[in-house]
């Protein structure tokens, strides 16, 4: 289940940066799992001209203590780093208080049902998907009044 995940996030981080003509993916991969207390994902990232890295930790729950344990180990492995590395959380759904979360925490978040929000330096990508609500049913015919059920009698 997690490496399935991984290859979701992995996918959806590559559609996200190919939306824009100025960032050029240079190289993306996995952590080992003994390796990948900071993050599950690291991608290297051309933005005009610029290198940047992106160290992405892929949780499978947005629950507030899973996001805030996320944040923390990204956080600790940016601040770590010497080079300009962006931390980015993904998810499968994020929700609204776990995107506040990583906005709180400098972190961009990307989750699997089209929101994201990436601050790159020089460029800044924001998507936000509509809720998917069940399909109501088509309304019942309405009953008749007494107007029309004379003319229901007559036809």
């Amino acid at each position: 289940m997690k490496k399935y995940l991984e290859a979701q996030a992995i996918e959806a981080l590559k559609a996200t940066l190919l939306e824009v003509s100025g960032i050029k993916l240079k190289e993306i991969r996995t952590m080992a799992p003994r390796h990948s207390a900071g993050a599950n994902i690291i991608a290297n990232i051309d933005i005009f001209g610029h290198s940047r890295v992106l160290a992405c930790k892929v949780r499978e729950s947005s629950r507030p203590v899973r996001v805030k344990r996320a944040l923390e180990d990204l956080l600790k492995l940016v601040n770590d780093d010497a080079g300009d590395m962006t931390p980015i959380l993904i998810a499968p759904m994020l929700t609204l208080e776990a995107q506040a979360q990583c906005r709180e925490s400098n972190a961009g978040f990307l989750d699997l049902v089209g929101n994201a929000r990436l601050v790159l330096n020089e460029v800044f990508i924001a998507k936000r998907s509509m809720p998917h609500r069940e399909r109501i049913p088509p309304s019942a015919e309405s009953l008749p009044t007494s107007e029309t059920a004379r003319f229901a009698e007559v036809a």
